[in-house]
């Protein structure tokens, strides 16, 4: 079990970085982003189609970053646009829009059968009593550490973080002082879309590869985001390695294996009734 654990924090370290992103639009742009991981398979993809008519690796991948960041920019234009003012519950029933035609156009765009993905993060790192460290592991958890630490120095301790943090909480007081919102706004659409692809170019190449089971990690990035409250860094670094580590060691006990995919489920129910438990007890009362 210890070993399917350490397995599972590649897609743990995946999880974490799709939540970070899940709570950092959340924080700051008032959207709960569900075509998030959806954006990230437009530029997967792209790498995919690129590699296969001979591009390099490494011109792939920029490819497909690029692609991703040219789709969020777009959405984050049109979401402060036409629905600037919309609360939060509108704007993120209108990301779900956002995520059935990214699948769609991504089907139209690409097909419908799985690719191949060319990757650089397949091979063990190294081995320590038997239990495998794999690079994709490594990347995944480290660079999930590394985007959150990032994000909490700016937001606590540049004037970029101060403008995000105002635009969030005081959106009218911001745009009477001449801070830019729509721009803002749409750069963080950008800069998540950016990392979302770049977590799929890690792990696509690892598990199968087909839209819908890439678009469909938003379920367990979602877990991830509700163990920090759409609020933490920190916990929701720590609830999508944890979530990750669980559904590895299950995949090695044979009678729970097959439940391994409902974990998220079940956790998002249980985060959901336990944050609802004053408000039952009081009822009950």
């Amino acid at each position: 079990m210890v070993e399917g654990a350490i397995a599972g924090l590649a897609g743990g370290g995946a999880y974490a970085a799709l939540g970070l992103c899940l709570t950092l639009m959340f924080r700051l742009v008032r959207v709960v982003n569900f075509a998030q991981v959806a954006i990230g398979v437009i530029g997967v993809y792209t790498m995919a189609v690129a590699a296969e008519h001979g591009w390099p690796y490494g011109l792939a991948a920029l490819a497909g970053l690029l692609a991703a960041v040219l789709v969020a920019a777009a959405l984050g234009w049109v979401m402060g646009k036409w629905f600037g003012e919309a609360g939060t519950d509108q704007r993120s029933a209108i990301s779900i829009a956002f995520l059935v035609g990214l699948l769609a156009a991504s089907y139209l765009a690409f097909g419908t059968h799985p690719r191949r993905m060319p990757g650089e993060f397949g091979g063990s790192l190294f081995t320590v009593d038997g239990i495998t460290i794999t690079q994709a592991s490594a990347v995944c958890v480290l660079g999930t550490v590394v985007v959150a630490g990032a994000a909490w120095l700016v937001l606590a301790r540049t004037v970029l973080g101060l403008r995000l943090r105002a635009l969030s909480e005081r959106p009218t007081t911001a745009e009477l002082h001449a801070i830019p919102s729509r721009r803002l706004g749409v750069g963080m659409w950008a800069v998540t879309g950016l990392l979302s692809a770049a977590v799929l170019l890690v792990v696509a190449p690892q598990q199968t590869s087909d839209q819908t089971s890439l678009a469909l990690m938003a379920i367990p990035a979602c877990t991830a985001a509700l163990v920090g409250g759409f609020r933490s860094l920190g916990l929701t670094v720590a609830g999508g390695l944890g979530l990750g580590a669980l559904q590895g060691a299950l995949a090695h006990v044979g009678e729970l294996a097959q439940y391994r995919d409902a974990v998220p489920f079940l956790a998002i129910l249980a985060i959901l009734i336990w944050s609802q438990r004053r408000e039952v007890w009081d009822a009950a009362r």
